[in-house]
């Protein structure tokens, strides 16, 4: 069995602050080593099953550097860099292809505009206000739910916030969901201890690989063709985006692209004119 493993990280055991997020916080360093915890437990979990699978790992938070290489587990390979449109055109997803049995997200957050969302945003705090999958406003789990249907693979297990598990639901209901933490609002909730979040995360792998093993679990294809609509907060946002080959500005503050072939080629696009809307490179694109 081969699992991949998106990672994120505002949704990580004990993480509920951006001084927690980049290297220049005081209290990132703590929260790396909680997110590899999260990540090895989803690991291990699988292996309680099936004790030959194989996992290739990918760090899609800020600058993509997060997860402690030197502790990752053993049977996991990591994808790490900057996810600039020449580096990773599939974001947090890099590395994904047809020879994956199920996928993972560990470590997840809301999507812009949630209720009491904590650190909830979509991909790009400070540019997407929506981002809508064929007209439906969607977050990070289910855009990248769809590029891992676009390759025939499933979603078995998504961990982060509580203010998280509606969307999880909402893409299908045999996706194990797994609460890190109580959301509270943007910056607070009440944290689960990580030697119950270890347990969980466990379990719950261990439940989503016996779903994958009993022929539970089904990839969530999109239908085509596949619309792909940013909706950012600036009108100059728009228009540098508008830009980029395979790139239709819908409005004053949208642009879309669309792809008849799969949600993952119409995300390589969008993703580039992401990047390239904003006022020049961000510190986490280097």
């Amino acid at each position: 069995m081969k699992v991949f493993i998106a990672v994120d990280m505002e949704g990580a055991t004990g993480v509920v602050h951006s001084d927690q997020l980049m290297p220049e916080g005081k209290t990132y360093t703590q929260a790396r080593n909680l997110l590899t915890d999260d990540v090895n437990a989803a690991i291990e979990g699988v292996l309680s099953v099936v004790p030959e699978a194989t996992f290739v790992v990918c760090d899609g938070h800020g600058i993509m550097r997060n997860v402690v290489f030197e502790n990752l587990h053993e049977a996991a390979s990591l994808v790490i860099g900057p996810a600039s449109y020449e580096n990773k055109p599939l974001c947090q997803c890099q590395g994904i292809d047809e020879t994956f049995d199920m996928a993972m997200m560990v470590g997840y957050h809301s999507m812009a505009g949630t209720p009491n969302g904590l650190l909830a945003h979509t991909y790009v705090g400070s540019l997407i206000t929506n981002l809508r999958l064929n007209g439906n406003i969607v977050g990070e789990i289910t855009m990248n739910t769809a590029i891992f249907g676009s390759f025939g693979v499933p979603v078995g297990l998504v961990t982060g916030n509580s203010c998280l598990e509606e969307e999880a639901k909402n893409i299908s209901p045999a996706i194990e969901f797994v609460s890190t933490k109580e959301s509270y609002g943007f910056t607070a909730a009440l944290c689960y201890p990580p030697k119950k979040t270890k347990k969980l995360i466990f379990d719950g792998a261990a439940r989503a690989t016996k779903n994958l093993l009993h022929n539970q679990l089904k990839p969530n294809v999109a239908q085509t063709p596949v619309t792909i609509e940013v909706e950012t907060y600036r009108r100059e946002m728009t228009t540098r985006a508008s830009a980029v080959a395979g790139i239709e500005k819908t409005g004053e503050r949208t642009f879309a692209a669309t792809n008849s072939i799969s949600a993952a080629e119409c995300f390589k696009t969008i993703w580039k004119g992401v990047t390239t809307a904003m006022d020049q490179p961000a510190g986490w694109l280097q």
